[in-house]
């Protein structure tokens, strides 16, 4: 019976779309009136020690959030203590702050519905905190002890280098891990960008070492904070001095890192694993974040990898069934080069040919350039995802502090996509031709060269690598 009346009911609905649809306008003909989007701006103020300030009130939900950026990334680690940045970011939330110890501050934030988070990462460290906007008070100032007032307990900290050891460990059984991570140590050897922890390195860090690293880059005056949510912004203002007020500003004194080599010499790194499948990337450095290069080369760079109907995927995918992924990606770097490179995961015995085809596609762009098809489905996709950066007030604001703190100009992602909205096909074809060198790539490659469909000194002198088991 069921069934019969869902059959009555598509025929009449069907019927009543025949009979109405003569008078439907044509969808093609339709025309609408541009859409103005105008995202809020957060308000921009500085906290008596130098703390820049950025605030946006969204009384959406009764809910706070807010982040502190700084200026204590992980390149500013010493070379023979590779992950202390991260282990620092990690300790000021697990060790304990103020007079709380850390189980004392784990209950207390349970206790208030609250979360307080750290991180790090190459351009910065943070410290973010979540509360129900009637227990902002007392979280504020169990954020601010974070921030502040880290204890680094010494058995939470062996807790966090354990568990960060185990990472290591973890990687050396992926050989996707293993690939990318060899990969930009060889594009950027000789640089802290490259560098990663190890065993060694891990080991040797200590509780002096971490509160070291703390005293010498966490300050007022290196740091931004975004905060939004259910408040009124003076009154939050009055309690973000309240409670940061009396964190004293230091001069900081930054190391002079190495200098990155923008032309690392073309090699073939080879890395064995015994596995059926090969993992294999192929790039070098590349141009700064969101220079005049870099809006061009990233529109080059996402019609070649980008997506199901990129070039790579089109090609070695689709076409030729030879990768379980493929793609290519533009990396920032704001203080030093970013990095172009193609990937793909491929069966060992095809290893070679997708190391051609990943150089042949760069070139085939070099030479005969794109289509204006092309080009707009890439322009409308950029556009398109462009809008998931403002689908939050949080997001907004964050995004904003970070900018500050990188020291971008301000409007320069407006700039990017006015960009990419005016780019033609013959200026995405010159950017690839000045800045793609298919030439003189780093390739790495982990796998197993028994499969291997073609020795991989066709493609330059090989260095093969030796894991530590």
């Amino acid at each position: 019976m069921k069934r019969l009346i869902l059959i009555v009911l598509s025929l009449a609905i069907s019927f009543s779309f025949a009979q109405t649809g003569a008078d439907w306008p044509d969808p093609a003909a339709l025309t609408y009136e541009p859409v103005e989007f105008t995202p809020p701006e957060p308000i921009r103020a500085e906290l008596s020690n130098g703390v820049v300030v950025y605030l946006l009130e969204d009384p959406t939900l009764p809910l706070v959030k807010g982040t502190a950026y700084i200026d204590a990334p992980g390149v500013l680690e010493p070379a023979d203590k590779v992950g202390l940045a991260s282990l620092t970011a990690s300790s000021l939330r697990e060790g304990g702050a103020g007079d709380y110890s850390p189980d004392d501050l784990d209950e207390a934030l349970e206790t208030l519905a609250a979360s307080v988070e750290t991180s790090s990462n190459q351009f910065y460290a943070s410290v973010s905190f979540d509360a129900l906007s009637d227990n902002v008070d007392d979280v504020l100032a169990l954020w601010a002890d974070v921030l502040i007032r880290p204890t680094f307990d010494e058995g939470r900290l062996e807790v966090v280098k354990g568990r960060n050891l185990e990472q290591v460990l973890r990687t050396k059984d992926d050989p996707t891990q293993l690939a990318v991570r060899e990969f930009f140590f060889r594009v950027a050897e000789g640089h802290p960008s490259g560098a990663y922890p190890t065993e060694e390195s891990l080991s040797s860090i200590t509780r002096a070492d971490v509160m070291d690293f703390y005293e010498s880059y966490y300050a007022p005056n290196v740091s931004a904070v975004a905060v939004t949510g259910d408040f009124d912004t003076q009154d939050m203002l009055d309690k973000l001095e309240a409670v940061l007020g009396n964190w004293e500003p230091k001069d900081i004194s930054y190391p002079n890192l190495p200098a990155f080599d923008p032309n690392p010499e073309p090699k073939v790194y080879y890395l064995p694993k015994e596995v059926a499948q090969s993992t294999v990337l192929v790039g070098h450095p590349s141009v700064l974040a969101y220079s005049p290069e870099y809006n061009d080369l990233d529109v080059a760079s996402q019609i070649l990898g980008n997506g199901f109907s990129s070039r790579l995927f089109t090609e070695i995918r689709t076409k030729r069934g030879l990768a379980y992924a493929t793609g290519s990606q533009l990396g920032q770097g704001f203080s030093y080069p970013g990095t172009f490179f193609t990937f793909a995961i491929t069966n060992g015995e095809d290893t070679g040919q997708v190391i051609d085809l990943l150089l042949g596609e760069i070139r085939t762009l070099q030479e005969g350039g794109v289509t204006e098809a092309e080009l707009e489905q890439r322009r409308e996709t950029i556009l398109n995802r462009s809008l998931f950066r403002f689908t939050s007030p949080a997001a907004i604001t964050e995004r904003t502090a970070r900018v500050g703190l990188l020291g971008l100009e301000p409007g320069y992602y407006e700039a990017y996509l006015e960009n990419v909205q005016g780019i033609t096909p013959e200026e995405v074809q010159a950017i690839a031709q000045q800045e793609l060198k298919p030439d003189e790539v780093i390739i790495m490659v982990v796998g197993d060269a028994a499969l291997f469909d073609r020795p991989l000194e066709d493609f330059g002198e090989v260095i093969t690598l030796e894991l530590d088991e």
